[in-house]
């Protein structure tokens, strides 16, 4: 029995305002203490405290609709050009307004950015890789692009098992290359192994492609019932939470145990899907791919330039406001230049 299909998939845009809803507290509320005026004020927040944890509900929906972009699609190269098509445009609008406005925005965290740092984002490629491959240093321009470059690492790794074997190859063989990071990681927790530089890399690449497996077997369970695809969803899920071993912090898995919860029950739970239905969450969804690029140390800079020129604004409203005027830009973005510029490359290719 196959779930209904627009109104089940529109919830995922709302879960995308979820994911970077957190990103932004915890970017806004917590990380960047030593920026803050408000410094650690708000650090025991736990909702601000694993924000972070956003960025895994992130890889959980992309294993979802990426299993369902390869299912419409017939070939691998075009499976590639159409997420090409699909990232590429706003990682270069947004990469260029961060570079042009990082003079204005000088309280920035990561301080000036040199126009070579715009390099790893449009090539969607780690700046530890390119440093080694060219011998040179790559200053990183927004350290949120980590997310992207391993996104991109499971389009190519999935896609290409895929469409070159089958969809069970591709589910195991991503789901293996998980274990095997995480294998590397206790490993090297254990002290049993010494971790290299191309160690931690490769760690740090394929470390959260469980999330991914899990995304993709939800998609396959939610379309066909079937009962063995709901314990391997399970299995799944259970050894993916075994990644934040290293952290040591049991409030840190309950955290990412309710976030994989909610993906799953906004899916399979219609009056539950109903609260990321709405439109709030489903327009910050339509505009958290422009919003996540753009907002780390764009929002640092405007907290502290709003305490300096407005100081009688409540800390707790800062980060607020300043994500307010990051949205307007995204939401640019997101529904006029990002469209006219994909509308133009797939004239060209």
């Amino acid at each position: 029995m196959s779930a209904p299909k627009k109104e089940r998939i529109l919830v995922l845009d709302g879960l995308r305002g979820l994911a970077i809803l957190l990103v932004l507290l915890f970017h806004g509320y917590y990380i960047w203490f030593d920026y803050y005026p408000y410094k650690k004020l708000y650090a025991e927040n736990i909702l601000f405290k694993y924000g972070s944890l956003g960025v895994q509900l992130f890889f959980l929906i992309s294993g979802f609709v990426i299993l369902m972009s390869v299912e419409r699609t017939d070939r691998f190269w075009k499976f590639l050009k159409n997420r090409w098509i699909r990232l590429f445009p706003s990682m270069l609008i947004c990469s260029l307004i961060v570079y042009s406005t990082a003079h204005f925005f000088h309280e920035r965290p990561f301080g000036i950015p040199p126009l070579k740092s715009i390099l790893p984002g449009i090539t969607f490629i780690n700046n530890s890789i390119l440093e080694k491959v060219f011998s040179t240093d790559l200053p990183v321009l927004e350290l949120s692009f980590w997310s992207l470059f391993v996104e991109v690492k499971f389009y190519i790794i999935f896609g290409a098992l895929y469409f070159w074997f089958s969809r069970n190859v591709a589910l195991g063989g991503i789901f293996l290359i998980y274990l095997s990071a995480l294998a590397l990681q206790l490993l090297c927790l254990g002290n049993i192994l010494h971790e290299t530089s191309w160690m931690k890399i490769y760690i740090g690449s394929f470390i959260h492609f469980g999330w991914f497996a899990a995304g993709a077997l939800t998609y396959i369970y939610f379309y066909n019932r079937e009962k063995k695809y709901l314990w391997m969803l399970i299995f799944t899920t259970v050894c993916s939470l075994l990644y934040v071993i290293k952290f040591q912090d049991p409030v840190m898995l309950v955290y990412l145990v309710v976030l994989s919860l909610i993906f799953y029950c906004a899916l399979f739970y219609k009056s539950f899907g109903r609260i990321f239905s709405t439109r709030f969450f489903k327009f910050i969804g339509f505009i958290s791919y422009p919003l996540y690029l753009l907002h780390e140390n764009m929002l640092v800079a405007l907290i502290i330039k709003l305490h300096h020129y407005f100081d009688g604004i409540p800390y707790f409203l800062l980060p607020l406001i300043s994500c307010i005027f990051i949205g307007g830009l995204a939401s640019l973005v997101a529904y006029f230049i990002e469209p006219a510029f994909q509308k133009l490359l797939k004239r060209i290719i």
